[in-house]
């Protein structure tokens, strides 16, 4: 999912990156095994999407589904 719109502002968000220097890829740690995450497909360990609004800054993550 590429498209996101600002809930604050309702425009279009950019994807972007978030890193965090000296650290691998960020992700979602989850130790839920055999739950609704496992069967959604979130495993031990999910990346993250970023995107960010150009109008009032907020940047928001979404676990990759």
């Amino acid at each position: 999912m590429d498209e996101r719109q600002c809930p604050d502002c309702g425009v279009d968000m950019e994807k972007t990156a978030v890193t965090a220097e000296g650290v691998g890829d960020l992700y979602v740690e989850t130790d839920r095994e055999g739950g609704v995450l496992e069967r959604l497909g979130i495993g031990y360990r999910t990346s993250l999407q970023a995107f960010l609004c150009p109008e009032c800054g907020l940047t928001t993550l979404y676990a990759d589904l």
